[in-house]
């Protein structure tokens, strides 16, 4: 879950978006952050659209009613803790976690996952130690849960606990070495570190396993840009400006592109 500062920070993937938006001339970091959690959201809600009288049901409506008609079952509160989730009504999705939780075990839902959720709702929130706990707990059930490991390594990192963070980031590594997040993560973390070769290292490996993700070729190309590597950083700006939709960060790329080309001389005689 990811702000450019005049060519500082990252960008956020294209996902689910808990974070506000920044403004054209800023990438947000905290909205990276939030993205990169809900990546790793336990999944559960069925992509269900049906009609009852003829009216489409959304899916806060669809799983309420089934609440309403099976309220002992676990899995039906985890969709609908899901469906309120996505909705951004996040105090009322917590509830319905918290209702699996007490519900007997029917074994349809691994706490794993409740936990995952639950801590993601409290992340949103802003009440990161809640979500750290939660994830711990999450823990438990998984041990090594590359996931959780990561979704701790980015509230860490929130908290600016950049070591215990690195930490966590790569026990993510080593239960997953190809799971794209954790090195995005830890790609991060070493930018906030400063140590801005490595950084990149991690963002070209998380371009490895994700290349149609234009979030890593922007995280490198401001990690190269950091480490004074300008060649590097162009084409990889080039690149994300290339691959990515959205005009305001395209916009914000462009500044980067024009301030590299300026440094580098391009154009000059």
């Amino acid at each position: 879950m990811g702000r450019k500062q005049g060519q500082s920070r990252v960008k956020p993937s294209a996902s689910i978006q808990p974070a506000a938006q920044p403004a054209a001339a800023k990438l947000s970091t905290a909205a990276l952050i939030g993205l990169a959690l809900l990546i790793l959201y336990a999944g559960y809600l069925t992509v269900l659209a049906f009609n009852r009288n003829g009216i489409y049901l959304s899916p806060v409506t669809l799983w309420k009613s089934a609440v309403e008609s099976a309220p002992d079952k676990r899995r039906t509160h985890e969709n609908y803790g899901q469906a309120l989730s996505t909705a951004g009504l996040l105090q009322d999705a917590l509830l319905q976690f918290k209702t699996v939780l007490a519900l007997p075990d029917d074994g349809s839902v691994p706490l794993r996952d409740v936990h995952r959720e639950i801590g993601v709702v409290y992340f949103r929130l802003g009440l990161i130690d809640e979500s750290i706990n939660s994830w711990q707990e999450g823990l438990k059930y998984a041990y090594g849960d590359a996931g959780l490991l990561n979704n701790i390594s980015i509230a860490l990192m929130k908290q600016q606990r950049f070591d215990e963070a690195l930490s966590h980031a790569q026990m993510a590594l080593e239960s997953n070495p190809y799971m794209p997040e954790p090195n995005n993560t830890v790609g991060e973390i070493y930018m906030a570190k400063g140590e801005y070769g490595k950084a990149a290292e991690k963002f070209l490996f998380f371009l490895r396993l994700r290349p149609e993700d234009s979030r890593g070729y922007w995280n490198a190309a401001l990690a190269y840009e950091r480490a004074g590597e300008y060649e590097k950083s162009l084409r990889l700006a080039n690149q994300f400006v290339a691959m990515e939709p959205d005009p305001r960060f395209r916009q914000s790329a462009m500044q980067l592109i024009n301030s590299l080309n300026n440094r580098l001389g391009v154009g000059k005689r």
